[in-house]
């Protein structure tokens, strides 16, 4: 820090106070400057500075603007977004005016919205403060004053490290403006009425200088700029400002000067910044100033504080206190003993209050569009038959199925003709139009939605672990995309099933989710779908069951809300969800030969996270199952030969569970339904349908054991009975 040495003055000598610099605090400031976040802001102001003159050639020249355009914009840092908004910011602030460009940078924005905040509080500010100017008679005279020491500030602008001074028109709210009260010294902006004795002792000095004001009119960057009596009215404030205060209100930093910013540019600014310095004294705190300080700059923002505890990791194996699964499935032995037919299992899910909503529905539409069609449920059943029979027996177009001679074709055209069924077909409906949800994008189906999740959890088989994860309906007209899938572009379903791939629950995905949870536990959309799935198969009862599930839901506050809940939960979490958990690197993970693993415990919930080397590194999450027993697995290693690895217990029980959704999709996929309407919804409704077959095929499969049908057979079966038992019957 720079000390003022007092003493007299020579007479004829300026009366300036001399400055002795006893280290150079000023690249210190520098230093301390670029080490914050404000030296984005001039890395941005070199690079939009730059002089071809100061490189040796155009390859330097191209090295340096990629090497300053780097450190501004941070690619290695921000996103795309936050790049974009940078570069939006710097046009947003250079298309301002002068004024409000200046008062605007002071509040450092670092975004667009916050620059159009600053610009509204100023809109209010100065019509707030417009009136004041209205009284009095020698307006003319008070603003010919505020524009000559408008100048002078405005040159100081120009200055390294020196922002304008604000010299604004003095209140007159009294009929002595020297005289303030205390009540009237904060302004509607935070800023005390200081700035109004700095413009009248900035008047003041300028009467004493006798300088005309245009002898300091604003200069361009890179020209020499009269600061002679600018220093003159600075050293005659610091005189009645003691202190560091008045310099610290004046004085900024180098990111917000205006000027050269090139090497040699620095040196100069330097030199003017040294000549300014000599008449600042830099002293202690005032204890008079500290009552009535300006806000030079905004408060910093304020960190978010957590509330939830760090978590207390240790290297031990994982103490469940779930009790043991020892539930009995009743309702898959009282199927058992009833000995259904492949069609009595189809109708457990297409039930009779279900063909009778689609009954229902079909003609009450029919009836808006002033179209008789008195459909029926043997008609519906009939349509039905010949959807399943599209599934195993392709045609090009549907006309087609009435057409061509063959057993299979006979019995659609022994069943209904062909114009009913198209008629049905283009008026299949399953909601009214008049009640329908605006905020659903599936309202159209939400009725058969609701139906079909009532009747698979109803007769769900009773089993201990459940996979839940992401699948795809397919469809080429829709924008969602799903990486990893068989089907990739489709409508994307949420869904919950067995580890056989029995569908418990399902729901399509769409960006304002119908799912309703406790929004306090803040665990995003993957996590609050998980605990939705969990209140859904808490409703059979209080079991302990087990949920697996990949990455995408996996954290350690969503293992810990199930945990309350009484379930049980295992699945893939990624590297930054692990709160700050210490596992081995995966880098060094890597190194390691395969079967190695690592795993932590969080004491106070009871949480293990285990990463483990296998084909691949997979970390996991379980608030349920440890590490041991361990098991082997066979491995195929470099060297192509066939190794015993180590498998902790909570890989092997992911990899047991999370083939409940494949196996789902790939029974699906073998007998889709083909034909499709041209409503967008068709095609979920043709997915409901196969969905409905593959629950049906997996307890047929169930309760029979030894004697069960193939999934062809078993689908035949089904579009047989329904062709076969109703045909002629809409003639």
């Amino acid at each position: 820090m720079d000390e003022a040495v007092p003493g007299p003055a020579p007479e004829g000598a300026d009366s300036r106070v001399t400055v002795k610099e006893e280290d150079s605090p000023w690249e210190q400031v520098c230093s301390s400057w670029e080490s914050s976040c404000h030296a984005q802001e001039l890395c941005r102001l070199r690079f939009r500075h730059f002089s071809y003159r100061d490189v040796t050639g155009p390859r330097q020249a191209l090295a340096q603007l990629h090497e300053l355009c780097r450190r501004w914009l941070r690619p290695e840092t921000h996103s795309k977004e936050q790049i974009l908004e940078l570069l939006v910011l710097e046009q947003f602030l250079t298309v301002l005016p002068a004024e409000l460009q200046a008062r605007v940078r002071e509040h450092h924005p670092e975004s667009g919205d916050e620059v159009v905040t600053a610009l509204e509080d100023l809109e209010k500010d100065t019509g707030q403060q417009a009136s004041v100017y209205t009284r009095g008679q020698d307006m003319h005279s008070l603003v010919t004053e505020y524009q000559g020491a408008s100048s002078e500030c405005q040159s100081l602008q120009l200055l390294p490290r020196v922002t304008a001074l604000k010299c604004e028109p003095p209140e007159l709210c009294q009929e002595n403006p020297g005289e303030v009260s205390a009540e009237e010294a904060v302004s509607k902006d935070g800023l005390f009425n200081a700035k109004q004795e700095t413009f009248e002792e900035i008047q003041q000095g300028a009467e004493a200088s006798g300088a005309p004001n245009r002898d300091c009119m604003l200069q361009p960057p890179g020209t020499s700029i009269c600061t002679d009596r600018t220093v003159v009215h600075m050293n005659t404030l610091k005189d009645r400002h003691p202190g560091d205060l008045w310099a610290r209100m004046h004085i900024s930093s180098l990111e917000y000067a205006a000027g050269d910013i090139t090497r040699k540019g620095r040196k100069k600014d330097k030199a003017r910044v040294s000549e300014l310095l000599q008449g600042l004294a830099f002293s202690g705190d005032s204890d008079v100033e500290e009552e009535n300080k300006p806000e030079a700059h905004p408060a910093p923002k304020r960190l978010k504080i957590s509330n939830v505890p760090e978590k207390n990791w240790t290297k031990r194996d994982l103490k469940p206190n779930f009790p043991s699964w020892s539930a009995l499935d009743s309702g898959l032995l009282n199927l058992k003993s009833e000995k259904l037919n492949p069609v009595e299992l189809f109708e457990l899910f297409f039930d009779d209050e279900t063909f009778s909503l689609i009954v229902n529905e079909t003609n009450n539409y029919a009836s808006q569009k002033n179209v008789n069609l008195e459909v029926t449920v043997q008609e519906i059943r009939c349509l039905f038959g010949i959807l399943l029979l599209s599934g195993f027996v392709r045609r090009p177009r549907r006309g087609m199925y009435w057409e061509i001679s063959d057993t299979d074709q006979n019995l659609v055209k022994d069943a209904i003709r062909r114009d009913r069924f198209e008629l049905i077909f283009s008026y299949l409906h399953f909601a009214d139009n008049n009640h329908l949800d605006q905020k659903d994008k599936f309202t159209k189906l939400r009725p058969l939605i609701k139906q079909m999740n009532r009747n698979f959890l109803l007769y769900a088989p009773l089993e201990e672990h459940y996979y839940f994860d992401k699948t795809m309906c397919e469809c080429f007209d829709s924008d969602q995309f799903l990486n990893g899938k068989p089907i990739r572009i489709g409508y994307k379903i949420w869904c919950g099933t067995t580890t056989q791939g029995y569908l418990v629950w399902f729901e399509p995905h769409q960006e304002e989710s119908s799912v309703m949870v406790d929004k306090d536990l803040n665990l995003g959309l993957g996590g609050n779908l998980v605990m939705h799935f969990a209140d859904v198969l808490l409703e059979r009862g209080q079991y302990p069951y087990h949920l697996c599930f990949d990455s995408f839901f996996t954290s350690v506050k969503l293992v810990s809300a199930l945990k309350k809940k009484g379930v049980r939960a295992t699945g893939t979490i990624r590297e930054n969800r692990t709160e700050k958990c210490p596992l081995m690197n995966v880098e060094h993970m890597k190194k390691m030969k395969k079967g190695y693993f690592d795993f932590q415990v969080e004491e106070n919930e009871e949480i293990i996270l285990c990463r483990w080397h296998g084909d691949g590194i997979i970390s996991l999450c379980s608030n349920a199952v440890g590490i041991e027993p361990t098991s082997e697995l066979s491995c195929c290693a470099d060297d192509e030969e066939i190794h015993q690895i180590a498998q902790p217990s909570i890989v092997k029980l992911y990899d047991e569970c999370k083939e409940g959704v494949a196996k789902m999709d790939e029974i699906i996929s073998k007998y889709r339904v083909r034909i499709r309407s041209k409503k967008w919804y068709s095609i979920l409704v043709s997915y409901i349908i196969d969905v409905a077959m593959n629950n049906a095929w997996q307890l047929h499969r169930a309760c029979n054991p030894d004697t069960s049908l193939d999934l062809l057979d078993f689908r035949r079966y089904v579009a047989h009975f329904y062709l076969e038992n109703n045909a002629n019957l809409s003639d």
